[in-house]
């Protein structure tokens, strides 16, 4: 019997100034974290405006589109700035690009360990400066997770403690135990969070 495969996506959002986006697509799917920043004036604004400019334009073919995305989109948002981590999962392959210090995982099944997609990214300026330098990133998904996420989980959280969550945790819950993760005991987060996940299973 021929097993077909098909991408698990979850996501979940905490705060004013982040933004997320899922778009399936036939073989894969879109995906965008933004952060806006919130001493800029209009950072919500802006986060919201780059997800629009994804949705617009959901199967770019190559890292290097989705860097020129971003770079247009950094010239043209009138007001506010925001990181974004934009991609496109195509079967196995997953490739995009990101300006600022959200980020995207990939959490090995095989092991502990994981890549950062994002390593290579410009923390500043961010996208609405008009000089922002997106870095456009490739890899491969394979059996592993792919963990998109703004800094208010990768700035706070350490990643021993995401890694045995997104390993341990049933997939469609793992966004809002990420989130658990980093609140603060009065219930508070000291940072918006936005997280997106991804994972390709047999059916």
């Amino acid at each position: 019997m021929q097993h077909r495969r098909h991408l698990l996506l979850a996501c979940a959002i905490e705060g004013r100034q982040d933004r997320a986006g899922v778009f399936p697509l036939p073989h894969g799917a879109t995906l965008i974290v933004a952060d806006g920043a919130g001493g800029s004036g209009g950072g919500a604004a802006a986060a919201e405006a780059v997800v629009a400019a994804v949705a617009s334009d959901l199967t770019l073919a190559d890292a290097s589109s989705w860097a020129t995305l971003l770079s247009r989109v950094d010239q043209e948002l009138p007001f506010g700035e925001t990181t974004a981590v934009a991609l496109r999962v195509e079967g196995e392959q997953v490739f995009g690009a990101s300006v600022g210090d959200s980020g995207a995982l990939l959490i090995h099944g095989a092991d502990e360990s994981c890549t950062d997609l994002t390593a290579a990214q410009q923390r500043k300026p961010l996208l609405g400066s008009r000089r922002a330098s997106p870095v456009p990133f490739s890899g491969l998904l394979g059996d592993s997770t792919l963990l998109m996420a703004s800094d208010g989980l990768l700035k706070y959280a350490r990643l021993e403690a995401i890694v045995e969550v997104v390993k341990e945790v049933e997939f469609a819950a793992i966004p809002r135990r990420l989130i658990d993760l980093v609140r603060l005991r009065s219930g508070a987060l000291p940072d918006d969070v936005a997280i997106i996940v991804a994972r390709w299973v047999s059916t």
